[in-house]
């Protein structure tokens, strides 16, 4: 018997994995494993039944016995991954969570039956393609930058982090790796010249990226804008006065902008967000109390959507209406930071209302959370940490995080024709 799997591939690709040279109707188990930056050993195991031709193809068969995965799932035995030891049936501790070497890491694969080893194989998982190339964007703009390999022109995306003030310096190499030039804009923190909170952050320093970024002489046909959580309301709101954007993309959006915060993330009684020097008109964050931290922020965001005057939310709501771009947006239904269902409906309704002459498209996955990533690393930690809960489960986030990837990238490497032009959402069971 032999375990048939790719030598490696990058994080976000999904690969076949197939068990050959078995006994047509024998139980096999199929365990992986890998280690974390810091060492620590995760893994996940499913039992299958050998098919009359000899072959288990985890893509095609669902386990028979499983407490990781029950779905046909190629990439089951890598999402489903939690510290070796845990109870697939409980939560994690909140600071649980796998975070990959930063180049690669491998991940083991062992068939087992009857108590015996029959086969294993290793693959390696890389964080991104080595031949990006690293540019340095000027002193005004704060964040990081890659190429993909090669030479040829290249679509430009700024991804937009959220309120915790980080760039996703690995998403940007991930999408370099995947033909898209990338900048990681970071937009509020204790860089010059960046605002040290998130208040009154300038939708002017969006525009100046833009500007730099669609320069490039290796950027062609206009830059994108990807935003996450309170980076994609930012996305939304720069595209709605930016007419060089070229595409939009929010994870967990809101089209509703809400008051800002201060350094211990106490409301900072203005808006997130300036326009010539002036905060945008914002919805305050309700006086509730979301408990000991890990808590959620829902209490928060959601009862001002219900709280206010139907004039206060309009002039909150951002007019995405004006933008000039294709936009997709994806939210989780079970989103404990913010209602991003309903928020993202609300940026729907006024594209329907005005017969929106772009694509759009907005998938409301079912039962997963605010923790939306690139896919494939184990999610078992994605739903909370030691100061937010974000919700969700390990294999609605893990479809989550598939979806709406795919449908991201099809979307900035120019295949606006991917989304639907269509009123409802699209869920994902």
């Amino acid at each position: 018997p032999s375990i048939e799997v790719p030598a490696s591939a990058l994080r976000d690709e999904p690969i076949r994995v197939e068990i050959v040279g078995l006994d047509p109707g024998e139980a096999v188990t199929l365990r992986s494993r890998a280690r974390s930056r810091d060492g620590t050993e995760w893994g996940a195991s499913a039992t299958f039944e050998v098919g009359a031709d000899g072959t288990v193809t985890v893509g095609e068969q669902a386990p028979v016995e499983s407490r990781y995965y029950d779905r046909p799932d190629a990439m089951g035995p890598f999402w489903a991954m939690r510290p070796v030891g845990a109870d697939p049936t409980e939560p994690l501790p909140p600071d649980a969570l796998f975070r990959p070497p930063a180049e690669s890491f491998e991940v083991t694969l062992t068939a087992e039956a009857g108590g015996r080893t029959l086969a294993e194989a290793t693959t390696v998982r890389r964080m991104y393609d080595r031949d990006i190339v690293s540019v340095d964007p000027p002193g005004d703009i704060v964040g990081s930058a890659f190429l993909p390999p090669g030479d040829d022109p290249a679509p430009g995306v700024i991804h937009l982090h959220g309120q915790g003030g980080t760039p996703f310096v690995s998403l940007a190499r991930l999408l370099a790796s995947r033909g898209v030039a990338t900048l990681a804009l970071q937009y509020f923190g204790d860089a010059e010249p960046l605002s040290d909170t998130l208040s009154e952050v300038p939708v002017e320093y969006v525009d100046r990226a833009v500007d730099w970024l669609g320069s490039h002489e290796r950027v062609a046909g206009g830059v994108g804008l990807f935003g996450f959580s309170r980076g994609a309301s930012l996305a939304l709101l720069a595209a709605s006065r930016n007419d060089d954007v070229g595409a939009v993309v929010g994870w967990a959006p809101s089209g509703v902008v809400y008051e800002g915060l201060d350094a211990d993330r106490s409301p900072a009684g203005t808006a997130a967000w300036s326009i010539d020097g002036e905060p945008v008109p914002y919805l305050e964050l309700a006086a509730a109390d979301p408990g000991p931290p890990p808590a959620p922020a829902l209490p928060l965001f959601e009862p001002p959507l219900d709280a206010v005057s139907s004039q206060r939310l309009e002039a909150a709501t951002i007019a995405v209406e004006d933008a000039d771009a294709p936009i997709y947006l994806a939210s989780v239904t079970d989103d404990r930071r913010w209602p991003s269902t309903r928020l993202s409906e609300r940026v729907v309704d006024r594209l329907d209302a005005t017969a929106y002459p772009h694509s759009y498209r907005h998938d409301a996955f079912a039962s997963a959370g605010h923790f939306v990533t690139p896919p494939y690393l184990p999610t078992a930690g994605t739903m909370r940490d030691p100061v937010d809960v974000y919700g969700g489960t390990p294999a609605a986030n893990a479809r989550a995080n598939a979806a709406a990837w795919e449908r991201t990238r099809s979307l900035l490497t120019s295949s606006p024709s991917s989304l639907t032009s269509s009123p409802s959402s699209d869920p994902r069971k």
